[in-house]
């Protein structure tokens, strides 16, 4: 069944949709990962007394270092796009396209804990034989689950109605 499209909306389906990092959200992202990485670099470097504390702070303070690389790395590339939303599928920041056809599950997946987010990605199963499953966190992203579902449905809508080519 055919749902209705204005003929502005079909117009804007032409060309591919493209997702960018937003500079404001990696920018406290990194301010944020920042503080944290210097709070726990300062509590292992305090508790020398104790191994199996130390130990864990230490390794909080490694993951609190990557996270904020992932943010200093994205900032380095705000000028290309992190999702191409287009007629022919979803291309991500590493050149990978999944074509809508190959999609079995398209989830805009986002948790929180009292409030604080703590995880938004996207994950897509896909008939391929590799990846059956490719996810991207997307909490840096200029743009919300409602939008990306909603271009997700516009387009591969568009998709399905295009004529086959000969």
């Amino acid at each position: 069944m055919e749902i209705y499209s204005s003929s502005q909306n079909k117009q804007k389906t032409q060309k591919p949709r493209e997702v960018y990092y937003s500079r404001t959200k990696l920018i406290i992202g990194a301010v944020i990962w920042t503080l944290a990485t210097a709070f726990f670099g300062a509590l292992t470097s305090r508790l020398t007394d104790s191994l199996g504390i130390m130990a864990l702070c230490g390794a909080i303070t490694l993951c609190m270092l990557w996270m904020l690389y992932g943010c200093i790395k994205s900032l380095g590339n705000l000028d290309k796009p992190a999702l191409i939303i287009g007629r022919d599928g979803i291309r991500f920041e590493d050149g990978l396209l999944i074509e809508w056809a190959d999609m079995t599950e398209n989830t805009y997946i986002s948790q929180s804990y009292m409030g604080i987010p703590t995880i938004k990605l996207i994950q897509i199963k896909t008939t391929l034989e590799k990846p059956k499953v490719k996810k991207m966190r997307v909490a840096a992203l200029d743009i919300d689950s409602d939008e990306y579902l909603e271009l997700c449905d516009t387009y591969s809508q568009h998709s399905a109605q295009a004529p086959a080519r000969a």
